[in-house]
């Protein structure tokens, strides 16, 4: 899976990739999925036109990676409990 990972989330972004994930460098590349803390982020990089259809936007908040991992596996925000 390949996923963009805004900046200032480098911890994610290596425990992301060393679970297996592409981690992409250049937001305007398609991916499927796109982590990012809305409080903190320029909403505007997040440029639907150069996504593909059905990119996943991930706020991350207080997500651990294992959330997140959860949340990419299964397209879904519930309850991992």
């Amino acid at each position: 899976m390949r996923i963009y990972v805004f900046e200032g989330l480098e911890d994610l972004k290596c425990e992301l990739e060393s679970k297996g994930y592409t981690i992409l460098s250049d937001y305007t590349t398609p991916c499927d999925a796109i982590i990012c803390d809305l409080k903190n982020c320029d909403i505007n990089k997040i440029n639907i036109g150069n996504k593909t259809e059905g990119t996943l936007i991930v706020d991350c908040g207080s997500k651990s990676a294992e959330e997140l991992d959860y949340i990419l596996n299964n397209r879904c925000y519930s309850s991992i409990i």
